[in-house]
């Protein structure tokens, strides 16, 4: 039976051991905002997609249609509360896998910050995830594409460094892509053509970022699916106030903290 449907609360501290990151995948995560973990879930992708579509395939199930200019006022569905609802998916939230990647990033100690799922039928302009979820509030959000994704179908695209939100960089960024029509007036190119690392994707793989990392996704086709776990720290606040602005980040383990 699939990983990903037998992980019960509590079973987990041991078993997540051997997915803990590597020193070299955390200083790449916390050099850039983002990884890829290839394959991670690929023997659980069946079962996986199954439940997606059953929460979507729910007559009954409410979900929130949008059309924000954030996506260029197109359709996107989004279901708060994904995975909960789910008795299918639920375990996910301490499977061995995920417990080992957010032990890595974050520590011993971290929140849960809910699930949402997706269905995209639009393209998504530049911004990082901060709504509800201030700034200086370090979160990890853990994303699952179903689809098989490049930069000609709707793969997230990430600005890498955008994530240290304090920084001139990151700054610019986000005050010049709060009107995402006014990005050519600024830098005289389109907003696709931002310079930018594209996650190309397929289902079974985990990309991992931090809520503060700017991205975006364009060339999107209908019905891009994607559903999202979410961490923070307990604390808000106190990964900032350890990080010291004025020196390299160091390389280090995932039981270092």
């Amino acid at each position: 039976m699939s990983q990903a449907l037998t992980t019960q609360p509590g079973d987990t501290d041991q078993a997540s051991n051997q997915y803990l990151l590597t020193p070299q995948q955390i200083h790449f995560f916390e050099t850039f905002g983002f990884l890829k973990v290839p394959g991670l879930f690929a023997d659980d992708v069946d079962d996986i997609i199954s439940g997606f579509e059953a929460i979507f395939g729910d007559k009954e199930q409410p979900v929130w249609e949008t059309k924000e200019a954030l996506h260029g006022d197109e359709r996107r569905i989004i279901i708060p509360g994904f995975i909960e609802q789910s008795p299918h998916l639920a375990p996910l939230q301490h499977d061995p896998r995920v417990v080992g990647v957010v032990r890595s990033l974050i520590g011993n100690e971290y929140k849960w910050a809910s699930s949402d799922g997706n269905l995209f039928y639009c393209e998504s302009y530049w911004h990082p995830d901060n709504y509800a979820a201030p700034l200086q509030h370090y979160h990890v959000k853990l994303s699952f594409y179903l689809d098989d994704l490049t930069g000609d179908n709707g793969a997230i695209r990430i600005i890498p460094g955008s994530h240290f939100h304090q920084q001139t960089f990151a700054r610019t960024l986000r005050k010049d892509f709060i009107d995402s029509s006014a990005i050519s007036d600024r830098y005289g190119i389109d907003g696709r053509d931002i310079p930018s690392y594209t996650v190309h994707s397929s289902p079974g793989d985990l990309v991992i970022w931090n809520f503060r990392t700017i991205h975006a996704s364009y060339n999107g086709g209908e019905r891009r699916r994607l559903f999202s776990l979410n961490f923070g720290e307990v604390t808000a606040g106190e990964r900032d106030a350890r990080q010291d602005m004025n020196k390299a980040i160091p390389m280090r383990t995932a039981t270092d903290g």
